[in-house]
C-alpha cells in the first residue's frame, strides 16, 4: 500500500502535463474536487470542497473522509463500502446526506473514481461532490470554462454526432456552417472538411438562392427567436429531398447572437428521430453548458435523459414548453408523471423501458399529461444508452406534440362523413324531385278531369277543389325547389363576363307584376364596378332571389326601396349590395334565415328556400353571403364575390 505523498507525488507528475486542467480545478467552486488515498485519507483540497464542507485545507488534509459521513453511515461502514463499489465497477455514484465542519448537513451527489498509475496499481481515488440543497446552476462558469477550454469541443462532437437521423449543425450568425454531424454527413452528403465555412444556402434551390430564402429564414429566426420550414433541399449529389427545417437563435448571457442551430429532417422517407444521446463524461464536465445550450435551443422536441430506473435526469427548454414543469419541479422524479393513471396502473411506463432495452429502441404514439392535467396527443421515441463496456447509463426520451395533427385528421374524418351524408342527401332529393314529378302531373289530370266530370255542380265545390289546386301547385314549386337545390350542388356553368345592368333588367322584368303590385322603387346607386365574371344563370338567381324576397317582405306602412350598389373591399373583393326598407329580421334569427325552409315572417307566402339558394350557390363558388338587419328598419344583403379580374370599375 503506497504513502500518502506517494499519491501526491503521482498527481504531481500528472499535473505538470495537464496544468490547464489542474487551474480548472482549482478555480471550481460549485464542486468539491479532491483526492483520497488508497486508504480513504483526504490527499487534496480544493476551493469548492472548503465551500461546501467548511473545512480549511490544513484542518481535514490527511484526515479519513468518512469524517463527511452521518454517524448512522459510518456505523453501517458506508464509506469503506463505496470505495469497494468503486474498484468493482470503476466508479461510485450516489446521492444523500453528508456533514460539514459544523455538524450541518447537507444532499450531496458524490461521484467516487479509483485512481491507477502506469502500473495499474491503485494510488488513491478522486471524489467530486456537488451540494444539491440549493439546486444551482452553474450556467456561467460552465459557459466561460468553454469559452477558456477548448477541448470540451471534443464532447459536444461526440454528443451531436452520434445522431444520424437529423442533421444537427450551427451555424455564425452569418449564416456559414461552424459544424457538422453524421444525420448532416448522411442527409445531405457533403464530409466536414467540403461544408464547414461554407454558405448554407448551398443546401437551397436556385430559384430560392435568387429570392433571398435563405437570408429570410436566418432573419426570421433573429426576429422570432425561431423558424420552421418545410420544402425541398438538395444534397451534395443534386438530389433533391423534403426537408423538415428548425433554425433557432442562439444567444449568451448579454443577449449577443452568437449563430444558429439549424436542424434538419429528412421527411422523404418518413423516418422517425433515432438515436442515442451520449452522456457526459465526469472528468469533462466542461461541455456540459455547451451541451445543453444546443438541445435547450429545440423547442419542438422534449429531449429528457432518464437514468436506469426512469428517473429524470435532465430537461430542455422543449420538455417544459410541451409538457408545463419547470426543471426543478420534475428533476429527479419519475417519467411515469406524464401518463394517466390507467396507463401508470397497467404498468405501461415500466414496459416502454422493458421493450426499448430488449429492441434498442421505443416508439409509440398516444395520450401524454401535462402539469395542469391537460392531456396531448404525443409521439415518443425511447432509446436505451450504453457505455463502452455495454453497461446501461439510462434511455434518451424524445417526445414531440402531435395534438394538432391528430385533430386535423379527426376533423379530415370528420369533413368527408359529411360530404358523404350531403352527397347521399343530394342523390336522394333528386330521385324524389324526379319521381315525383309524374305523380303530380296525375293529380293535375285528375282534378280537372274530377272538374270536367261536376259540370255544372262543380261551382258548389270551388272551395274544396280551389284547395285541392293550391296543394297540388304548392308541392309542384316544392318538387321544383329541391331540383333546384341538386342543380346548384351539381352545377358545372361556365363562368363568363357579366354585365350587371342587364342582369337587373332581366330580374325587374320577371318580377314586374310583382313590382307593379306593391309600388316598389328599384335605385341603382353608385357603382364602383358594372360587371362580374360569374355564371350568368347563378348571377341571375342570386340578384332574383334577393330582389323578390324585399318585395315579399315589404313593410305594410311604405312602399318598398330597394337599392343596389357595388363596391371593392379592402381585402380586393367584389361587393354587391342589395338593401331595402322592409319588415327586417329579428337579431336572434339573422343567423339562421339562410337556412333551408327557414322563414322569418310566416304571414308571407314563400317556401323559404330562396335564401338557402342564394348561400349554396356562394359556397359553391368559393364565395359569400353577410347580412345586416334592423325589425321594421330594413334589411342590407352583401354578396362578396372574389376578384376573378375581370370587374369593369367605373373611373
Amino acid at each position: 500500500m503506497g504513502s500518502e505523498s506517494e499519491v501526491i507525488s503521482a498527481f504531481s507528475q500528472k499535473e505538470q502535463t495537464e496544468n490547464r486542467y489542474q487551474l480548472l480545478i482549482d478555480s471550481v467552486t460549485d464542486y468539491a474536487i479532491f483526492l483520497l488515498d488508497e486508504t480513504g485519507h483526504v490527499a487534496t483540497w480544493n476551493a469548492g470542497a472548503r465551500r461546501i464542507k467548511g473545512y480549511e485545507q490544513e484542518e481535514i488534509i490527511g484526515k479519513h473522509f468518512s469524517s463527511f459521513y452521518t454517524p448512522d453511515a459510518i456505523a453501517r461502514d458506508y464509506p469503506a463500502y463505496e470505495l469497494r463499489e468503486a474498484i468493482a465497477w470503476g466508479r461510485f455514484e450516489d446521492e444523500g446526506w453528508r456533514v460539514r465542519k459544523d455538524g450541518s448537513v447537507f444532499w450531496a451527489n458524490v461521484i467516487i473514481t479509483p485512481v491507477y498509475n502506469a502500473a495499474r496499481t491503485l494510488i488513491g481515488f478522486s471524489k467530486v461532490t456537488r451540494d444539491l440543497s440549493e439546486r444551482k446552476k452553474a450556467e456561467d462558469d460552465l459557459y466561460k470554462a468553454y469559452e477558456e477550454l477548448k477541448d470540451s469541443e471534443e464532447r459536444y462532437r461526440l454528443l451531436i454526432e452520434g445522431v444520424t437521423d437529423y442533421a444537427i449543425f450551427m451555424l455564425d450568425p452569418a449564416g456559414h456552417v461552424a459544424t457538422w454531424n453524421a444525420g448532416a454527413r448522411r442527409i445531405k452528403g457533403y464530409e466536414p472538411h467540403e461544408i464547414i465555412g461554407k454558405y448554407f444556402a448551398k443546401f437551397y434551390s436556385k430559384d430560392a438562392v435568387l429570392s433571398g430564402y435563405p437570408e429570410y429564414e436566418l432573419k426570421e429566426a433573429k426576429a422570432k427567436g425561431r423558424f420552421e420550414d418545410e420544402g425541398w433541399r438538395y444534397r451534395k449529389d443534386g438530389t433533391p429531398f423534403w426537408a423538415n427545417v428548425v433554425i433557432t437563435a442562439i444567444y449568451n448571457k448579454e443577449n449577443e447572437l452568437l449563430g444558429f442551430s439549424k436542424i434538419t429532417r429528412d421527411l422523404t422517407e418518413k423516418k422517425q428521430l433515432e438515436e442515442q444521446l451520449f452522456r457526459i463524461h465526469e472528468d469533462l464536465k466542461e461541455s456540459e453548458e455547451k451541451t445543453r445550450m444546443l438541445v435547450e435551443s429545440v423547442r419542438d422536441y422534449a429531449i429528457i435523459m432518464l437514468n436506469p430506473d426512469g428517473l429524470i435526469s435532465s430537461w430542455n427548454a422543449g420538455a417544459e414548453r410541451i409538457k408545463g414543469y419547470k426543471a426543478k419541479e420534475i428533476m429527479g422524479k419519475h417519467f411515469s408523471a406524464f401518463y394517466s393513471r390507467e396507463a401508470v396502473a397497467s404498468g405501461f411506463p415500466q414496459f416502454e423501458l422493458q421493450r426499448a432495452l430488449a429492441v434498442g429502441r421505443f416508439e409509440d404514439e398516444g395520450w401524454r399529461i401535462r402539469k395542469d392535467g391537460t392531456a396531448f396527443w404525443a409521439n415518443v421515441l425511447i432509446t436505451p444508452i450504453h457505455n463502452e463496456d455495454k453497461r446501461l447509463l439510462g434511455f434518451a426520451k424524445i417526445t414531440r406534440d402531435l395534438t394538432e395533427r391528430r385533430r386535423n385528421e379527426e376533423l379530415m374524418q370528420k369533413n368527408m362523413e359529411l360530404v358523404r351524408i350531403n352527397n347521399d342527401l343530394d342523390n336522394f332529393v333528386y330521385t324524389a324531385s324526379h319521381d315525383l314529378k309524374a305523380p303530380i302531373a296525375n293529380l293535375e289530370g285528375l282534378l280537372t278531369a274530377l272538374q270536367d266530370d261536376l259540370g255544372t255542380a262543380k261551382d258548389q265545390f270551388s272551395g274544396i277543389l280551389g284547395m285541392m289546386g293550391g296543394a297540388i301547385s304548392t308541392l309542384r314549386r316544392v318538387i321544383t325547389d329541391l331540383a333546384d337545390v341538386t342543380r346548384i350542388q351539381q352545377d358545372k356553368d361556365e363562368v363568363e363576363k357579366v354585365e350587371l345592368h342587364d342582369i337587373l333588367a332581366e330580374v325587374k322584368d320577371s318580377l314586374r307584376d310583382l313590382i307593379y303590385a306593391t309600388g316598389a322603387e328599384i335605385i341603382v346607386d353608385k357603382l364602383e364596378f358594372e360587371s362580374v365574371k360569374y355564371s350568368r344563370k347563378n348571377l341571375r338567381s342570386i340578384l332574383y332571389n334577393l330582389v323578390s324576397n324585399a318585395l315579399k317582405y315589404a313593410h305594410p306602412e311604405r312602399p318598398p326601396k330597394i337599392t343596389i350598389r357595388t363596391r371593392m373591399a379592402e381585402a380586393g373583393e367584389q361587393v354587391l349590395s342589395v338593401a331595402d326598407n322592409g319588415l327586417g329580421i329579428p337579431e336572434n334569427q339573422i343567423s339562421k334565415v339562410f337556412a333551408m325552409y327557414k322563414r322569418v315572417h310566416d304571414h308571407v307566402e314563400g317556401s323559404g328556400i330562396g335564401l338557402y339558394l342564394v348561400r349554396k350557390i356562394l359556397d359553391n363558388s368559393g364565395d359569400r353571403i353577410t347580412l345586416e338587419s334592423k325589425e321594421g328598419v330594413g334589411s342590407v344583403f352583401y354578396v362578396y364575390f372574389h376578384q376573378r379580374h375581370s370587374a369593369t370599375t367605373r373611373s
